[in-house]
């Protein structure tokens, strides 16, 4: 397929790039900074320098292709960068025809704050990360009110580590036997199978060992 990749030199980004071009994908890397990917060459692969805030760069990289998967992130601070930038990205996509859509969210976020244990939830959610994770709230409400076939990943605390293929998704709120991580290699293992697959569309799937 001919897909764009949102948020592409982010940890999660780089894995989803690298893992595309091994599946035999067209990938269009977006990147503020393109320099940052140099070192990903591959005849597949087109890094296009652009803003996911900016509606007019958004537009141009979405056109012609065929899905989108957005892993766009920031920092722990107050931002409104995940909710602005994948509502760019929504607009683009339903203004140009591309439906499917993979978007990164995490767990925590709606019904899935269940999955969590008390102290992550009151403590790290509630006081460290409450302002990304009221952005990832907003972000996943654009997604959830436009006309796309989307589906939004929601994975707990990401660590660098291999692909191991082997985790659970889609389990239920009140499941808690899961563990606090899982690796980004993983995640986008997860989000390219979405792309040949409609078990989760238009759903919420947490993933987690």
């Amino acid at each position: 397929m001919k897909i764009v990749i949102f948020g592409s030199t982010g940890g999660t980004g780089r894995e989803l790039v690298a893992q595309a071009l091994d599946q035999g994908h067209h990938v269009t890397a977006q990147a503020r900074h393109p320099e940052s990917l140099s070192e990903l060459e591959h005849p597949s692969l087109d890094v296009v320098r652009g803003d996911v805030l900016e509606a007019t760069d958004v537009d141009r990289i979405v056109d012609g292709h065929e899905a989108v998967l957005c892993a766009i992130g920031a920092g722990a601070e107050r931002s409104s960068l995940r909710e602005d930038g994948t509502r760019n990205i929504v607009a683009a996509m339903e203004n140009s025809g591309v439906s499917r859509l993979v978007c990164l969210s995490s767990l925590g976020v709606g019904d899935s704050r269940l999955n969590l244990p008390f102290f992550t939830t009151y403590v790290v959610v509630g006081i460290f990360l409450r302002h990304a994770f009221a952005d990832h709230e907003r972000q996943e409400r654009v997604v959830r009110q436009s006309s796309l076939s989307w589906t939004i990943a929601r994975p707990p605390h990401l660590k660098d580590g291999p692909r191991t293929g082997e985790y659970q998704h889609g389990f239920p709120p009140t499941h808690r036997d899961i563990r606090g991580w899982i690796s980004r290699a993983d995640v986008a293992d997860f989000m390219l199978r979405q792309l040949s697959e409609d078990s989760y569309l238009r759903q919420t799937p947490g993933i987690s060992y």
